[in-house]
């Protein structure tokens, strides 16, 4: 059973936005997860794959966080399995 301070809670929580996250609960910065992640996903493991996983896991999560944004963004670079454009010949 619920009580009118639990319902006030949720309200409450669902009013902040990613901006007053950040401000209350700063993270270390986006790039240097990013960088202690790269180096800790083991040798021989598809870095694309390993990069889908951590998104699954934020997405599933449902990190709303600026920072934590940033690094799905960086993740999301990695996972990317797609080829690279080639280069147009004109420049």
């Amino acid at each position: 059973m619920t009580t009118h301070n639990d319902d006030q809670l949720v309200e409450a929580r669902q009013r902040i936005n990613g901006k007053t996250m950040a401000a209350i609960s700063p993270l270390p910065p986006p790039e240097e997860v990013f960088a202690d992640w790269l180096m800790s996903v083991p040798a021989g493991v598809s870095l694309d794959v390993a990069a889908q996983r951590q998104i699954e896991v934020i997405d599933r999560k449902g990190l709303r966080h600026p920072d934590v944004q940033i690094l799905r963004t960086l993740l999301a670079v990695v996972a990317c399995s797609g080829e690279w454009p080639k280069p147009v010949a004109n420049l």
